[in-house]
């Protein structure tokens, strides 16, 4: 597989080979920014650095339908391809797409329980063994802290990995790590949170310092507003 098309240390993952994952099995990890800055292109590109790996990747939307999620998959796949010729190749994408599941929920119905028993469904029936979750635009003040702590015993339980998109808004409290003041009370339950910040010609990609210390590995991430494809600031 083409585990070195990405030339930049990922989200979560500290240096450009990568062969020790900050982000253990069992870990939360959070994606904060206003909307349309880039989450969900951030969250897609960290699920196709994990399908380059042979991980499986469920995706869980519970706004968009299947169709739209895919189409997300294939704007970044044909960027990604016009930098890394390998990847127009339908045989490659194939391949990779063999380890991604897409699951969607309708918004008012959707509840930890029901993810918990489809994701089971999956697992118990050997359809789909996931090694990460993405679940895009999470609203954690729809859930109690009972259902928060209910899913991180099944994502510990499960050897999983799970990722959140989580929306900021631009008038709302900021606290003292630059995280929307209503996020502090769930911040313990998080292994790794990174922020999306709008700068001049850039969208950065900022390390919580969810315990006091960044922990950032000396690459400096943002976003190319145009492509919305990761880089790695040079010098």
């Amino acid at each position: 597989m083409l585990k070195n098309i990405f030339n930049v240390p990922y989200p979560g993952e500290p240096d450009g080979d990568r062969p020790i994952e900050i982000i253990k099995p069992g870990g939360f990890a959070a994606i904060i920014a206003r909307a349309g800055v880039g989450k969900t292109a951030l969250l897609v590109q960290i699920a196709i650095n994990g399908m380059l790996r042979e991980k499986n990747i469920l995706h869980i939307s519970t706004a968009d339908p299947v169709e739209k999620v895919d189409l997300w998959y294939k704007e970044v796949f044909q960027r990604l391809g016009q930098e890394h010729d390998s990847l127009k190749s339908n045989k490659i994408k194939d391949q990779l797409l063999r380890h991604r599941f897409i699951m969607t929920f309708e918004t008012e119905t959707f509840s930890i329980a029901k993810l918990k028993k489809r994701v089971n469904e999956l697992i118990s029936q050997e359809i789909f063994i996931p090694a990460q979750i993405m679940i895009d635009d999470f609203s954690f003040e729809k859930v109690s802290e009972e259902e928060i702590a209910d899913l991180k015993k099944f994502v510990e339980s499960n050897n999983l990995v799970f990722w959140f998109t989580i929306r900021s808004h631009r008038d709302e409290p900021i606290s003292e790590i630059n995280i929307p003041t209503r996020l502090m009370p769930m911040i313990g339950w998080f292994n790794y949170m990174i922020r999306l910040e709008p700068e001049n010609d850039r969208i950065y990609v900022r390390q919580v310092a969810t315990d006091g210390n960044a922990n950032e590995n000396g690459s400096v991430l943002f976003l190319d507003p145009s492509s919305l494809l990761i880089r790695e600031l040079e010098g």
